[in-house]
């Protein structure tokens, strides 16, 4: 059975067309319950503001077990420096250049919105055998999973969870990490600014990426970096910093970060030299693995305030000693990250820093002792922390007909096995497991690459397998 995946494109380019960034999501939201009329099929909203579309068994599998197939339809929006789009009121440009589709400046949201292609695609098709589809559509998963955790459950009678949020063809995702969210706050000493000279340094280039999947691939955080370069300068020179400012999702490992920084007219030069000499050092030091960083420095207009040489000191000490990267890897899996955190977001409110960081890890010890640790960082140099919207990992199921079911019909398509496996990133599914009694879940999808940032791209041919897959799965699970 070959069904060709027009369709899947087709309604791709429509959720293109929709901003559908996180927090932005009522647009999307309406046109998955207007695709729903328009087709004659049930539709609902939940509380926690899924959408869950409901579709009978072909002919032959009216009374098979219904199948839940799950994705969200919020996005992770970030786009270049040179891009002026505004991406919560505009659609996204799409490029196709040979076997991928990219986006012009942006991200391109196939983390979820091919979910959504395939569910409406295979909704549109009256000819594909399946059983009775419960389509869980959710909101707002990359900022927190709140569709999931609002999830009124009893609206669902399936036990069989297909999840489209993996972003590896061949690989079948059958345990993910749980996670925690930690705000800090430190409040410093502003004074009158006693210099003569600013300057702004600005952190740009480094690739950045999903701080799950990518935490492995040691990409240097812009925020860590800044603490790095601060630490060095505030050793060196009587340094005031007015400001700092650094990625801008928590989920996200920072590719941006910048700092104004106040000093002596007559030490502008030296500053500027050493900041220059900083950066090429650690070109030389990263050039395998950031080789476009770019730290510039330039004149700016003197702030009326700045922290003072103390404060500078600790707030360089803090960026450059709080927690990030792999914590710890797992005992079981050598590949396997079991524990990190993400220093996400870095801004600063007038006297007072805020920082918010994303731990995750596959074992619930690994998530409590980060937030130990932050915790006892944070409190030791004076500042508040707040731990919130703790989800929790989803564990690996000895017995799984999903699974199984999956396994075969892969293994009919390409003569081969499907990797089985664990990933150190939050899928809804952890939720899923604690709310759906018995749930069975599998999650799987199409090669997509450099998933959260500008570089994101999408196989067109794996799209395509991957449709095939789905569909001779589910004719599968009669």
């Amino acid at each position: 059975m070959t069904v060709k995946a027009d369709k899947v494109f087709d309604y791709f380019k429509e959720i293109c067309k929709i901003p559908h960034g996180s927090g932005n999501t009522e647009m999307i939201e309406e046109y998955c319950l207007d695709f729903a009329r328009k087709h004659n099929l049930k539709a609902v909203k939940d509380a926690g503001r899924n959408v869950i579309i409901y579709a009978d068994g072909t002919k032959g599998y009216e009374n098979s077990e219904p199948v839940i197939i799950q994705g969200h339809f919020d996005m992770v929006c970030e786009k270049t420096t040179a891009c002026k789009k505004d991406m919560s009121k505009d659609g996204i440009d799409l490029i196709i250049e040979n076997d991928w589709i990219t986006a012009d400046g942006t991200t391109l949201g196939g983390d979820d919105g091919i979910a959504l292609a395939y569910i409406f695609a295979l909704l549109d098709l009256d000819d594909i055998p399946h059983p009775p589809i419960e389509a869980l559509l959710t909101r707002d998963e990359e900022t927190g999973m709140y569709g999931a955790k609002d999830l009124e459950a009893d609206l669902l009678k399936g036990k069989k969870v297909i999840n489209i949020d993996s972003e590896e063809e061949g690989i079948l995702t059958v345990s993910c990490a749980g996670g925690a969210r930690a705000n800090t706050e430190f409040n410093l000493d502003l004074i009158d600014t006693p210099y003569t000279a600013a300057y702004k340094i600005s952190i740009d280039g480094l690739k950045g990426g999903h701080s799950g999947v990518d935490i492995d691939k040691h990409r240097i955080n812009g925020i860590k970096l800044l603490g790095r370069l601060l630490t060095k300068l505030t050793g060196s020179f009587d340094l005031g910093i007015a400001e700092v400012n650094g990625g801008g999702k928590m989920n996200v490992i920072p590719k941006t970060a910048s700092a104004v920084v106040c000093v002596n007219s007559e030490n502008g030069t030296a500053l500027s030299s050493a900041v220059k000499d900083f950066e090429t050092a650690l070109l030389q030091e990263c050039r395998r693995i950031e080789p476009d960083v770019k730290i510039d420095i330039a004149p700016c207009a003197l702030p009326e305030k700045c922290f003072d040489k103390a404060s500078a000191e600790k707030l360089a000490f803090i960026l450059f000693n709080v927690l990030d990267g792999i914590i710890e890897m797992s005992p079981d899996i050598s590949t396997l990250v079991q524990t990190s955190v993400n220093l996400g977001v870095l801004e600063t409110d007038g006297g007072t820093v805020k920082t918010e960081h994303l731990s995750r890890s596959n074992a619930a010890d690994g998530l409590n002792i980060v937030s130990e640790q932050l915790t006892s960082f944070v409190n030791f140099l004076g500042g508040k922390i707040t731990i919130v919207n703790d989800y929790p990992a989803w564990e690996y199921r000895e017995n799984s007909p999903l699974r199984d079911a999956m396994v075969r019909v892969y293994e009919e398509m390409y003569g081969k096995k499907p990797v089985i496996a664990a990933i150190h990133a939050g899928l809804e599914c952890g939720i899923f497991a604690e709310k759906i009694a018995d749930a069975d879940m599998v999650s799987f999808g199409p090669d997509i690459e450099n998933v959260h940032t500008p570089n994101e791209r999408m196989s067109i041919a794996s799209v395509e397998r991957g449709w095939d897959y789905l569909l001779r799965v589910l004719a599968e699970l009669k």
